[in-house]
């Protein structure tokens, strides 16, 4: 059979065109970059895909693509609103592909960048977004629904859970359809889970607290429903976009291999991709130092590749972004007991040794006694930002019970990190 393509898509960043993105059999794909942006020496769309002439085949091109979109339950859900298979990332980017995360969108060929003759920005009323919410599990696209008739575009955010971009301004939501981009994402709580958004709020708060770089988050409560706004890194004061990717997607790796364990990026490999690829790779460095050890703590079993990015463009890019998606996982019946990224070569925490924090320093090629000092620095600023933490949430989550489990599994996480660190080598 020929690989002649069936099927083409535009692929945009910043609103420019940078190439193709053609649907081959069996919903393989191919990327090519167009010669005028070879030719004008153009950005990567990422850095698995570097600017040059020869098309770049499924096994390149299909992680940074797939890596767009929504996965799990909210990707079959998406895929059949719109009678296309979850399995066909083609199909499913020519539905919601107008506004991905970052910089790129993905539109038929020849057309203008997706959004880009906008209508207004549509304000929701305390009531309209209550009955929004109470639709979204069910009914996934409702939000942008609503605006379909104004010629709006669909979002698309990669993720496990059901969430969508929205417009914030003071305390009102708003629906936009391009212009101005989105600035927070609207975050459901995860299905059959204890206070899941107090959870997160917690730790994410806590975890800027204690000085690591982490996107600002705001639960909210409206009517029967509670949800998350986290502030985008990836927009600008001026409602610019900035260029971002996924440590799965930089690394080439696919959305269903992004933990350790299923062949996604270990510590060694994101340490080397930042130091090959950051404007600052030994503050971004202590920065994934960092960011491991916080999940260790709060017990957030859930942190693989998908939950690291890079800024691609932007002040001082390359460089890590804000740190997202942090919650303690270990507070959850049922969910799993080893670390989705082994520290050190363990990922079952009660297992942790001095041993392990010396393999941790080498695969972030950093000397083991700075690994220890560092881990003793962060443990005292967990500990003395956990009531401050706490208080700097609402009043409606400040006294969650959750939050004291959650503190339970940091005081005890904390004394086997310091355990370990104590040991004789």
């Amino acid at each position: 059979m020929s690989d002649r393509p069936t099927t083409e898509l535009e692929v945009f960043l910043h609103d420019a065109s940078v190439g193709r993105l053609e649907r081959l059999r069996q919903a393989r794909l191919r990327f090519t970059y167009h010669p005028a942006w070879i030719e004008a020496e153009g950005q990567p769309l990422s850095l698995s895909l570097p600017v040059r002439p020869e098309p770049f085949e499924d096994d390149e091109c299909g992680p940074f693509f797939a890596g767009l979109l929504p996965e799990g339950d909210f990707l079959h859900a998406v895929a059949r609103a719109f009678g296309v298979s979850a399995d066909n990332p083609f199909a499913v980017l020519a539905e919601i592909g107008g506004e991905c995360a970052g910089a790129v969108a993905v539109g038929p060929v020849g057309g203008a960048p997706p959004g880009s003759a906008s209508p207004p920005p549509r304000w929701l009323p305390e009531p309209e977004l209550e009955t929004l919410l109470d639709e979204m599990p069910r009914r996934p696209l409702v939000l942008l629904e609503r605006i379909e008739e104004e010629d709006g575009i669909r979002i698309s955010l990669a993720g496990a859970h059901d969430k969508t971009g929205v417009l914030c301004r003071d305390r009102e939501i708003g629906l936009t359809t391009g212009r101005p981009p989105s600035t927070h994402i609207l975050k459901l709580p995860i299905a059959r889970v204890d206070e899941p958004i107090a959870n997160e709020a917690y730790c994410m708060t806590l975890a800027s607290a204690s000085g690591l770089t982490a996107a600002p988050v705001e639960p909210r409560v409206v009517g029967d429903h509670e949800f998350l706004l986290v502030t985008r890194y990836d927009r600008g004061d001026d409602a610019s976009r900035f260029h971002q990717e996924d440590f799965c997607q930089a690394l080439g790796v696919g959305p269903d291999e992004k933990y350790e364990g299923e062949g996604g990026p270990d510590a060694a490999d994101c340490a080397a991709l930042l130091r090959r690829s950051s404007a600052a790779p030994a503050v971004d460095l202590i920065e994934l130092l960092d960011c491991l050890l916080f999940n260790f703590m709060i017990g957030n079993h859930d942190a693989h590749g998908k939950n690291l990015s890079l800024l691609l463009d932007g002040p001082g890019a390359v460089r890590l972004a804000p740190f997202y998606d942090l919650l303690s996982t270990q507070v959850f019946e049922g969910t799993r007991r080893k670390l989705a990224m082994r520290l050190g070569g363990e990922n079952k925490p009660e297992y942790l040794r001095r041993r392990h924090l010396d393999r941790l320093a080498d695969d972030l090629e950093v000397n083991p006694s700075f690994v220890r000092r560092r881990l003793q620095m962060l443990v005292g600023r967990v500990r003395s930002s956990q009531e401050d933490a706490r208080r700097r949430l609402p009043a409606a989550f400040q006294d969650r019970a959750i939050i004291e489990r959650i503190d339970t599994v940091i005081e005890e996480r904390a004394k086997r990190l310091l355990k370990a660190r104590a040991e004789d080598p």
